[in-house]
């Protein structure tokens, strides 16, 4: 179950350093097909990632980008479109409460079952390969987080509709009209999570 709500101002004076494990990043990305999923989405977000979060230590993201790895959150800032911000989401309960993810926790499963497959670049809910399930970026950090949530991230009806002419081309004459999917916006709309504020 997907729920929505009006998202509230971002905390002034967010940092890295504000960062929890669990927390979920949110950003434009300079490609084109990115540029397609914002337009598609009317949102300014194409990429997302999920932070790994350790007591007196620099935080690290989750994320799937050719193949999925971890990797230092300024790295990961980097890739953004220049003059924009990484948006923060926070899982929360249903009272609207911050969730504790456990570092470790977090780590042993991505470590266990995720680290190492590849990016799914026909954004597919169950595609596979040689490796086993193959993840978008969207996907992999909702499928993990599921595992700490105690409502889980539902997948939405995709659609195609803007500029159909490249999902044609991009599909080979196929978009999966209607599968199952995510983008990085439906976290920003998800009533599962808090906006917390913007990394500059």
């Amino acid at each position: 179950m997907l729920l929505f709500f009006s998202l509230i101002p971002a905390a002034f004076g967010f940092t890295p350093h504000d960062l929890r494990s669990g927390d979920v990043l949110l950003q434009s990305v300079q490609c084109f097909v990115c540029s397609m999923i914002e337009f598609e989405e009317g949102a300014p977000y194409s990429h997302a990632g999920l932070v790994v979060a350790n007591e007196g230590t620099d935080a690290t993201v989750l994320e799937s980008w050719v193949k999925i790895e971890m990797i230092p959150v300024q790295k990961f800032l980097s890739k953004r479109k220049s003059n924009t911000t990484t948006l923060v989401m926070r899982p929360v309960n249903q009272q609207g409460e911050p969730i504790s993810i456990s570092h470790n926790g977090l780590l042993h499963i991505f470590q266990k079952d995720f680290f190492g497959k590849h990016y799914d670049e026909a954004f597919l809910w169950d595609n596979t390969d040689e490796l086993g399930e193959k993840y978008y970026c969207s996907e992999f950090v909702a499928k993990l987080l599921n595992r700490f949530l105690p409502i889980p991230i539902d997948p939405k009806p995709m659609h195609f509709n803007q500029y159909r002419s490249y999902w044609v081309q991009y599909f080979h004459g196929n978009p999966p009209d209607q599968k199952p999917g995510l983008a990085p916006s439906d976290f920003a709309k998800s009533s599962l999570f808090k906006k917390m504020g913007e990394l500059n």
